[in-house]
């Protein structure tokens, strides 16, 4: 039956004749009164008193004819049964369309048709393909049900876009799709439950994107939900939302920000949450996020991302990745409720970290080379970050310094210049640590590191100095007290004067040597001070050690020092060699 004229309805008789119902339809189109069948609800099934054919309601859509004006309000139809195939399909300046609670036995066809408005409320459809379509006002599907696929794939629609509460089920992997679609104002999903994918992948959306308390199942473990590469020009509100497949957003450009608060993101251990290149002006709330695979912010640029009381569970894999992310503003990870798998920070530019110890301490496997950060709010405990940096700055065995730099390059700029130096010289035991060095180097480096802190304690050599200098001032004033030194001079020793001394009756002949009245009185005198300056100070020449010698062989004292003076020689040089490359080190240094 082809009904384009209402001639052609004046043609139809028999069977074929307009029913009652079908002209109390016409009748109320053109004076634009709202047209209820039965008790307005959805019918189970065709009747006499239900039905509608959908070539009448085509005609009806389309104007009607010169005979037949409808009224400007359009069509306003509840509790219709529609048989037959609705085909709307390239049809232009098409009435508004205002179903309520009407059944189609078969798919609406509107590709590349052209309404004023379209409402198919509490609906039932096998499928709708509106491909194309254009759509002067607002698209409203809201507690529609479909069997099969719905498509506005393209579509230009002028207002917003509704499908809350609505129930969506198809065989194919697409159950809807508004890919590439131009929406001028708001889309709201809120209650939707899909079995097949939704895509709004591509589509440019004046206002917000709301699929709060949304139920989206992919059973192929595809895209629950699919809007990346879309534009935004508003807010994302995914708040209660279940996501049984990957929630894609990736390459998605939105004005506003996103909030997932109290969803459940589950793709088996794969992305459950694909952010990846994405740009987000504002934030990314995941507060009490429960994720199961894999979040990824790969390549974003974002506002703040806040993971207050998620649950992440990666699995063997990522339970986070921010790989070369960017984020303005704040990093918030504080009051982390779970974590299983991977936190993949590396190269990622955070303008503040906001964290907690107990957080970080969920995850065995934390990864932060080449993280950067302006701001750190969190603890600043020493033995906390010590051990934060310990497990994040070896990646496959390999350990990496940067971590350790970026720390301390916040805590000097913030005037915490104990913390940096402590900082840098657990970056520096870790680096050796890892290396693989000979028992030479191990023990430089530990000398180097107890000496002068890798050089970024320069002032403990002169500590070590002076206790090496304290120690050989009391062993050589005990010498001396004791006799057991003598001159260190052949021509002295060998002289008759002091064999005289030497070989008499007084118990230090070195004191006796240099008495006021004795042979050498203008010898130089001995100070115990100033003879360990000169052993233990290689660039000092005091003429202590060239004047005097320990002499083993007058007394135990003697014997003590005359050793202990060669190794105290070793040990000075050591110490002053360390110092002097602290002290160069540092004013070279620009860490």
């Amino acid at each position: 039956m082809l009904i384009r004229t209402y001639a052609d309805i004046e043609k139809l008789r028999g069977d074929d004749a307009l029913s009652e119902t079908e002209r109390l339809l016409i009748d109320n189109c053109r004076i634009g009164k709202v047209t209820i069948l039965g008790d307005g609800t959805l019918p189970s099934g065709p009747s006499l008193k239900r039905t509608i054919r959908a070539p009448l309601l085509r005609y009806l859509i389309f104007g009607g004819c010169d005979r037949f004006q409808l009224h400007e309000w359009g069509i306003v139809l509840h509790g219709a049964y529609i048989a037959d195939e609705l085909d709307l399909r390239f049809g232009q300046r098409l009435s508004a369309l205002n179903l309520y609670c009407c059944a189609f036995n078969s798919p609406i066809a509107a590709r590349q048709a052209s309404f004023e408005f379209l409402q198919l409320d509490g609906c039932n459809l096998s499928a709708l393909d509106a491909h194309g379509a254009t759509i002067k006002g607002g698209v409203s599907l809201e507690r529609l049900v479909s069997s099969g696929e719905i498509s506005f794939a393209g579509a230009s629609i002028g207002g917003q876009f509704s499908l809350r509460s609505a129930e969506l089920t198809t065989k194919d992997r697409q159950s809807f799709t508004a890919q590439d679609a131009s929406i001028r104002s708001g889309v709201f999903l809120d209650g939707l439950i899909s079995r097949g994918e939704v895509s709004f992948s591509g589509a440019n959306i004046g206002g917000q994107f709301s699929f709060k308390m949304a139920k989206l199942y992919e059973p192929a473990n595809g895209d629950a939900l699919d809007i990346e590469g879309a534009t935004i020009k508003g807010d994302v509100f995914g708040d209660g939302a279940k996501c049984f497949g990957r929630l894609s957003m990736a390459s998605v450009n939105v004005t506003g920000s996103i909030s997932l608060r109290r969803g459940v993101l589950s793709a088996l251990e794969k992305t459950a949450l694909n952010l990846q290149a994405a740009t987000v002006r504002g934030g990314v709330y995941l507060d009490a996020v429960n994720s199961i695979g894999e979040i990824s912010f790969r390549g974003a640029k974002l506002g703040f991302i806040s993971f207050e009381g998620a649950e992440l569970d990666g699995g063997r894999g990522r339970a986070l990745n921010c790989q070369r992310a960017s984020v303005t503003d704040g990093f918030f990870w504080r009051k982390v409720g779970s974590v299983v798998g991977a936190i993949d920070l590396n190269a990622a530019e955070f303008g503040g970290l906001v964290d907690d110890p107990g957080s970080w301490n969920l995850s065995k496997d934390v990864r932060l080379v080449g993280l950067t950060y302006e701001k750190l709010a969190g603890s600043l405990d020493l033995t906390f970050r010590k051990r934060w940096l310990k497990k994040s700055a070896n990646v496959s065995g390999q350990f990496h310094p940067q971590p350790y730099q970026q720390l301390a390059k916040f805590y000097r700029e913030t005037g915490h210049r104990y913390e940096a130096r402590e900082i840098l010289i657990e970056k520096e035991r870790e680096q050796r640590k890892a290396a693989k060095t000979g028992i030479l180097v191990r023990l430089w480096d530990a000398a180097a590191e107890a000496v002068a802190g890798y050089g970024y304690k320069p002032w403990l050599s002169l500590w070590w100095l002076a206790g090496l200098v304290a120690v050989m001032m009391g062993m050589a004033q005990a010498t001396w007290n004791a006799g057991d030194f003598a001159p260190n001079s052949a021509v002295v020793l060998t002289s008759e004067d002091w064999k005289t001394i030497a070989d008499g009756p007084s118990k230090n002949p070195a004191a006796g040597w240099t008495d006021a009245h004795a042979p050498g009185k203008d010898y130089e005198t001995f100070y115990s001070f100033a003879y360990a300056l000169d052993v233990v100070v290689p660039v000092l020449d005091l003429g202590q050690t060239d004047a005097w010698a320990p002499s083993p062989a007058r007394g135990d004292w003697g014997w003590r020092l005359f050793y202990a003076q060669k190794i105290f020689i070793v040990l000075g040089w050591v110490v002053t060699a360390i110092a002097a490359a602290a002290i160069s080190g540092m004013i070279r240094r620009d860490d």
